[in-house]
């Protein structure tokens, strides 16, 4: 994926289930991003941009530590693990 704003390229992992839309853009092993929101506040279009104010959790940082806190994440509200 490209992020037309900065011009940056990203690597792109998407779990859509029941709702929820969990992402994570991978812009080196050192600088990423991880977020869950409802799938209506997300545009698929545009996975660069998430509004705070939507999101239900969000972080910035390694990689592997932002992928793996966004894995261990309880199931959102309604959801269950199976």
């Amino acid at each position: 994926m490209k992020d037309r704003m900065t011009c940056v390229n990203a690597v792109m992992f998407r779990r859509v289930w029941k709702g929820t839309n969990e992402t994570v853009l991978a812009y080196s092993e050192s600088e990423a991003l991880a977020y869950r929101v409802r799938q209506d506040d997300v545009d698929p279009a545009d996975p660069f941009v998430v509004d705070p104010d939507h999101a239900l959790w969000q972080r910035g940082g390694e990689f592997l530590d932002v992928a793996g806190e966004l894995l261990e994440l309880p199931p959102a509200p309604d959801h269950s693990r199976f």
